[in-house]
């Protein structure tokens, strides 16, 4: 067994935890989570049963700062510094303390850390469920435009479908009134010449 980068290795009487739980506890992917352990790696203790990385709870915490600085556009040396000044974890480690109140001292510490851990991990899964629900809301009201542009679209081929029935309507009522016209003016004509045929060969 050994600990990462010689720093101190969890307490026996703490939970350890695998990448795949810090990965469900922290609501991201194992991908992710084996990122940010890789680059930030200074941040973190750990122990190794065979090829299994074994951390402390306080890993969670850890992980989820991270991961919220990760995306503020922080360079990873000022994401290094902001976690290992202590400021953001302060406040969430006195949190689960003042709320438990005088059965705190009762409970193992594992379990005062859990109970942090999943308050904060909550608190991740709602606001990820609340941008969830806006990219969905957008989502809807693209895809409601979407149709309302193919509805109008179809409205104008239907539109621009009946005025060519139309025209071709009209159209044809015109060559009727041609054909019969061409019929009364070829018609004398034909009898004209019919008769003057009997005749010769009368």
């Amino acid at each position: 067994m050994r600990a990462g980068c010689g720093r101190t290795v969890a307490t026996m009487n703490e939970k350890e935890l695998k990448i795949g739980d810090i990965a469900q506890l922290t609501g991201l992917t194992e991908q992710d989570v084996r990122s940010l352990i890789q680059t930030y790696e200074s941040l973190f203790t750990y122990r190794t049963i065979g090829r299994v990385r074994l951390f402390p709870q306080r890993a969670v915490k850890i992980v989820r700062e991270l991961a919220e600085l990760s995306g503020k556009g922080l360079s990873p040396e000022e994401i290094t510094q902001e976690v290992k000044s202590g400021k953001r974890s302060a406040a969430p480690e006195e949190g689960p303390t003042e709320e438990i109140g005088p059965a705190a001292a009762s409970l193992p510490p594992e379990v005062v850390i859990d109970l942090g851990v999943m308050r904060d991990t909550l608190a991740m899964q709602e606001r990820r469920i609340a941008r969830l629900a806006e990219e969905l809301d957008r989502e809807r009201q693209e895809r409601a435009s979407e149709t309302a542009q193919l509805r109008k679209a179809i409205d104008d081929l239907e539109e621009r479908l009946s005025e060519q029935k139309r025209h071709l309507a009209l159209v044809a009522e015109w060559v009727d009134y041609f054909d019969r016209q061409m019929d009364d003016l070829t018609r004398p004509l034909v009898e004209r010449f019919r008769r003057r045929v009997t005749k010769k060969g009368e």
